[in-house]
C-alpha cells in the first residue's frame, strides 16, 4: 500500500483574506445591473477627468476594461479627444507589462482575454514618463494600499520603475475598504477614483 500523500500546509489567514475579497469583488460586480454599470462608467468619466484638470495631466496611462471592471471607455474617448498622449498595457512573459501607444486601428484578444490596443509597444519603464497612471484593482483602502487579482503584474511594473508617478487606482465606491491584507512586494497608490469621488491618501512614510 502506498504511503498518503502529505497534507498540504494550511493556507496563511491573509491569502484565504484576499482570496475572500476577491470572491466577494467579483460576486458584487456580476450582479451590477445595465443602469448601473451605465452609470458608474459616466461618474468614472467625470471624476476622472476631473483628476486630471487638477494634476494638469498631458500624458497618462489606464486600462481597456474587461467585462465587469469599472468601465474606462468613456473616460479613455475623453482622453483622447482632448489630445492627451494614452499608454494602455501589454502582457507579456513573466506577468511583465507593455506599454502600447494605441493608433487608432483597433484591438485585439491578450493574455487572459484582455483586449489589447493595436500601435506603438513601448517597454514596461515607458510609464515612469506619463504624469499620471491610472490602474486597475480589485480593492483599495484607506491607508493606500491596493490589491490586484494575484497575478502581479502592476506591482513588478511599479517596483522597476526610477521614477513613479502619481499612481491612482480606479475601483467602485463599495471597493474602497477600511483595510485589506498587504505584503511586502504590494504597492501602495496615491488615490482611488470611483464613480462618485477623488481620494487622495496620505504620504506614506
Amino acid at each position: 500500500m502506498e504511503a498518503p500523500e502529505p497534507a498540504a500546509p494550511p493556507e496563511p489567514s491573509f491569502v484565504a483574506e484576499k482570496r475572500r475579497i476577491r470572491g466577494e469583488v467579483r460576486r458584487r460586480r456580476r450582479s451590477l445591473s445595465p443602469e448601473q454599470r451605465l452609470a458608474a462608467a459616466a461618474g468614472l468619466a467625470e471624476h476622472l477627468a476631473r483628476l486630471v484638470r487638477e494634476t494638469g495631466a498631458r500624458s497618462l496611462s489606464c486600462y481597456l476594461a474587461m467585462p465587469g471592471e469599472p468601465d474606462t471607455a468613456a473616460f479613455l474617448e475623453w482622453a483622447t479627444g482632448t489630445g492627451l498622449d494614452v499608454l494602455l498595457p501589454k502582457s507579456l512573459e513573466g506577468h511583465r507589462l507593455g506599454w502600447i501607444r494605441p493608433d487608432g486601428r483597433g484591438t485585439v484578444v491578450g493574455a487572459h482575454g484582455i483586449s489589447e490596443p493595436i500601435g506603438e509597444l513601448l517597454p514596461g519603464t515607458a510609464v515612469g514618463a506619463v504624469d499620471l497612471m491610472l490602474i486597475p484593482a480589485s480593492a483599495v483602502d484607506l491607508r493606500g494600499m491596493r490589491m490586484g487579482w494575484g497575478l502581479g503584474y502592476y506591482d513588478r511594473c511599479i517596483a522597476s520603475l526610477e521614477r513613479r508617478p502619481p499612481i491612482f487606482a480606479i475601483v467602485h465606491d463599495d471597493e474602497v475598504l477600511p483595510e485589506i491584507p498587504a505584503e511586502p512586494h504590494d504597492s501602495p497608490v496615491d488615490g482611488a477614483v470611483t464613480p462618485s469621488r477623488v481620494i487622495r491618501f496620505a504620504p506614506r512614510g
